[in-house]
């Protein structure tokens, strides 16, 4: 039976999300219950148990080193949009490409979201707010 190769995190997956699985208190109440539970005759073998010590300090690190890749993504983003600030930036919609400036910058738990400042064809402002920055397909420096 072939076994499928693990994917990244998707940005849709939350770290509540991931963090809802097991963790480390999970962890010692199963390892806590299996040493109440094994043969007093035969007990857990010292290599099993040194092997499950060391995978679940491997998940541990694991998971603290994607909390902080996670931070860094925040801050990375954050820094993209407050540069964004007085550029031109385009990005798509269901009519096609809308072009306006960015007058405005958020941060959400979502990720840093922007706000176009878009003339139509009148001429007339109007305004595209909480746009990911990640939806932005192109950024100019001027007009």
């Amino acid at each position: 039976m072939a076994i499928p190769p693990v994917g990244s995190v998707t940005q849709s997956q939350s770290a509540t999300q991931l963090n809802s699985a097991l963790g480390q208190d999970d962890f010692i109440k199963l390892f806590m219950s299996q040493l109440k539970a094994q043969d007093p005759l035969e007990p857990v073998n010292n290599q099993d148990f040194l092997a499950q010590m060391a995978q679940f300090s491997l998940l541990e690190s694991s998971r603290m080193a994607n909390e902080e890749l996670s931070q860094i993504k925040q801050l990375v983003e954050s820094t993209q949009g407050v540069g964004l600030m007085g550029k031109f930036a385009e990005t798509q919609s269901a009519n096609g490409s809308i072009f306006g400036e960015v007058v405005s910058v958020g941060f959400t738990q979502n990720g840093t979201v922007v706000s176009l400042k878009i003339k139509d064809e009148n001429g007339q402002d109007y305004y595209v707010n909480d746009l990911p920055v990640t939806k932005l397909s192109r950024i100019y420096a001027g007009e």
